[in-house]
C-alpha cells in the first residue's frame, strides 16, 4: 500500500484527477438502484409511459458517462504506474549489468533470474486495475450512506457483512503468505537443480546420473506440489468466502428488509435498491482481498530486488587520459577471495613499459584469470595499486579504460543477438574493410562465408550454439576492434585447432610490431618464448618475475 501512495504522491495532479473520476463513477453507479426504485414506485404504480422513457433515457446516459469516466480513469491510472515500472526495470538491468563483479558472483544465476522475474511480478501487480480497486474501496462508503438513507438497519447489515468478508480474506492471505515463502525457497532449490542438469546433460547420460537426479527431483517436486496444493486450497477458500459472502449479504438484506417492509417502514422498491447498493459496497470492498494477495507477492518481489540494490556498482564517472601510451605498473598488489585461507598472490610489483610483452603462466587455479580480471577492472586488489601511465585504474572511468584494451577472456560469452552486434559493442562505427581484415586474420572468413547469414547470424544461448573454437576466434576479433594500446589475452590458443593457433601467433606478432603492450596468460611454450618478461604464478604467495634479457633474475 505504501508503494501505491508513493506513486500517487509523485503525480499529485493526476492523483487528484483519478479521485475526482472515481467520485463521479460512484455517483453514476447510484443511478441503477435509483432507477429500480423509481420504476417500482412510479411507473408500475401509475403506468405512465413517459415516466418509463424518461427514467430509461437517464439511466442510459448514466451508463455511457460511467463508461467514459472508467476508461479515462484507467488511462490515468496506467500513467501513474508506467514511469515507476519502467524505472524499476531499468534500475534492475543497470544493477545486474554494472554491479561490481565480485559481489555479484555471490548470487547464483538462478537467483539473479528470480530477481529479474520479480520486476515482472511488480509490474503486473501495480497496474491500473489494482490502483482502481484500491481507490474504489473507500468510495463504497457512499453506497453504504445511500443504503443508510433507505434503512439504517440494512446499512448495518451491509457493514457487518463487509467486515466479516474482509477479516476472512485477511486470514486466508496470511496463510497463503506463509505457504508462498516456503514455496519460493523450494522452487529456488528446484530451479538450481534444473540449471545444473541442463548445463551438464552429457555428464548425466555418460555417467548414469539419472537415478541421482530422479531422487532429488522427486523429493523436491513432492514438497512443491504439496505447497502448491495448500496455496490453491487457500486461494479457493478465499474466493469461495468472497462469493458466498456476497450471496449471504443479499440473503440477509432481503430477509431483514422483508420484515421491515411487512412492518410498513420500507417499500419493496427501496428494499431492492438497498440490496443493489449493499452488493456494490460489498464487491468493491472485498476486491481488496485479492488486491492484498497481489500486493503481498509484490512485497516479496521487492525483497528480492532489495538484495540486488545492496550491491555496489561500478562508478559511471571517472577520468580519462588524452592518449594512453601503454605503460602498466603493479605496486605491491595482493588479492584474496572472500572466505579463503590464503591469497591468490601478494606483493606483486612490476613495471611494464609500452611495447613490451609479459607472459603469465601457472597451473590451473593459480590466479591467471583473476589477474586478467584485475587488469580489466572487474576485480579490485585487496591491497596495492595498478597504474596505467602512472594513474591508478580506480581513477579511470571504466567504460573509457576498457576501450583502451584488446581483451580475449578464457571463457568467452556472448549476448543473444547477431554476430556483428556482439563483435562491435566497443566500436560500432568501425570501417567495414578493417573489420573484414580482422575476420580474415582470426581465420573466420571461411566459417562466415559458409554460414547462411554471415555476420548477421543470430547467436543464441549466449553463444553455445557455436563451436568453442569459433567462439574464441569471435572473442579475439571482438577485442581487436578496439585497437587499444594494451592487449590482454587469457589462454588465447586454448581449444583452437592448428590453423587457429597459427592465426593467434600471427596476430600476436603483428600486435608486437605495432608496439602494443601485451600481457598474455598462457602455458604455451611458443608464447612464453616470445615474451619480454615472464611471471610465474606457481610461486606462492609472491609470484616470480623473470626477464628474458637476464634469465633467472627476479623482479621487485
Amino acid at each position: 500500500m505504501k508503494e501505491i501512495i508513493r506513486r500517487l504522491f509523485k503525480k499529485p495532479l493526476l492523483a487528484i484527477e483519478i479521485l475526482i473520476a472515481s467520485f463521479f463513477i460512484t455517483l453514476l453507479a447510484l443511478a441503477m438502484p435509483l432507477y429500480v426504485i423509481q420504476i417500482l414506485q412510479r411507473y408500475i404504480t401509475y403506468g405512465f409511459n413517459g415516466t418509463l422513457i424518461t427514467l430509461t433515457t437517464g439511466m442510459l446516459i448514466a451508463i455511457i458517462m460511467q463508461f467514459m469516466f472508467r476508461m479515462l480513469r484507467t488511462k490515468m491510472a496506467s500513467a501513474v504506474n508506467q514511469e515507476p515500472n519502467d524505472k524499476l526495470s531499468l534500475e534492475v538491468l543497470t544493477i545486474v549489468s554494472q554491479a561490481k563483479a565480485e559481489p555479484l558472483e555471490q548470487f547464483s544465476k538462478p537467483r539473479i533470474q528470480e530477481a529479474l522475474n520479480s520486476v515482472q511480478t511488480i509490474q503486473s501487480t501495480y497496474d491500473a486495475q489494482t490502483l482502481n480497486a484500491i481507490i474504489d474501496a473507500p468510495f463504497s462508503l457512499l453506497f453504504i450512506a445511500a443504503t443508510y438513507m433507505l434503512s439504517p438497519v440494512l446499512a448495518g447489515v451491509t457493514s457487518i457483512s463487509i467486515i466479516i468478508g474482509l477479516l476472512a480474506g485477511w486470514l486466508s492471505i496470511r496463510k497463503s503468505q506463509q505457504n508462498s515463502e516456503q514455496l519460493l525457497i523450494e522452487s529456488s532449490k528446484h530451479r538450481n537443480l534444473n540449471y545444473s542438469a541442463i548445463f551438464a546433460l552429457d555428464t548425466v547420460r555418460v555417467f548414469n546420473a539419472v537415478g541421482f537426479l530422479q531422487n532429488l527431483w522427486q523429493g523436491q517436486l513432492s514438497k512443491i506440489s504439496n505447497l502448491r496444493r495448500k496455496m490453491t486450497d487457500t486461494k479457493e477458500l478465499s474466493q469461495t468466502i468472497t462469493i458466498s459472502g456476497s450471496s449471504l449479504t443479499s440473503i440477509l438484506l432481503y430477509a431483514v428488509g422483508a420484515t421491515i417492509v411487512v412492518q410498513g417502514d420500507l417499500n419493496v422498491g427501496a428494499l431492492i435498491g438497498a440490496n443493489i447498493l449493499g452488493g456494490r459496497a460489498y464487491q468493491n470492498t472485498t476486491r481488496l482481498v485479492q488486491v492484498s494477495y497481489l500486493l503481498s507477492k509484490a512485497k516479496d518481489a521487492f525483497k528480492d530486488i532489495a538484495l540486488l540494490r545492496r550491491l555496489p556498482l561500478e562508478p559511471d564517472t571517472g577520468s580519462a587520459l588524452r592518449e594512453y601510451k601503454g605503460q602498466l605498473e603493479f605496486q605491491d598488489v595482493g588479492f584474496a577471495y572472500p572466505n579463503t585461507t590464503s591469497p591468490v598472490f601478494e606483493s606483486l610489483t612490476l613495471n611494464i613499459a609500452p611495447g613490451k610483452a609479459l607472459a603469465v603462466y601457472g597451473q590451473n587455479g593459480t590466479g591467471k584469470t583473476t589477474l586478467a580480471k584485475l587488469l580489466m577492472g572487474l576485480l579490485e586488489p585487496r591491497r596495492g595499486s595498478i597504474l596505467a601511465d602512472n594513474v591508478s585504474l580506480k581513477q579511470f572511468a571504466a567504460s573509457w579504460w576498457r576501450r583502451q584494451i584488446i581483451y580475449m577472456p578464457q571463457e568467452p560469452t556472448f549476448i543473444n543477438g547477431t554476430i556483428r552486434e556482439n563483435i562491435l559493442f566497443l566500436n560500432p562505427d568501425i570501417d567495414e574493410a578493417v573489420l573484414n581484415n580482422l575476420l580474415r586474420a582470426a581465420d573466420l572468413k571461411n566459417f562466415l562465408d559458409h554460414t547462411a547469414n554471415g555476420l548477421d547470424t543470430l547467436i543464441t544461448d549466449n553463444g553455445k550454439n557455436l563451436p568453442l573454437g569459433i567462439r574464441r576466434r569471435l572473442s579475439l576479433v571482438r577485442g581487436l576492434v578496439t585497437n587499444g594500446r594494451l592487449v590482454i589475452l587469457d589462454e588465447p590458443t586454448d581449444a583452437l585447432d592448428e590453423k587457429g593457433v597459427q592465426a593467434v601467433y600471427k596476430i600476436m606478432n603483428d600486435l608486437m610490431k605495432a608496439n602494443k603492450t601485451i600481457i598474455v596468460f598462457s602455458n604455451d611454450p611458443k608464447i612464453l618464448k616470445g615474451a619480454s618478461f615472464m611471471l610465474n604464478l606457481n610461486i606462492k604467495p609472491k609470484p616470480e618475475l623473470t626477464s628474458k634479457a637476464t634469465p633467472g633474475v627476479k623482479g621487485d
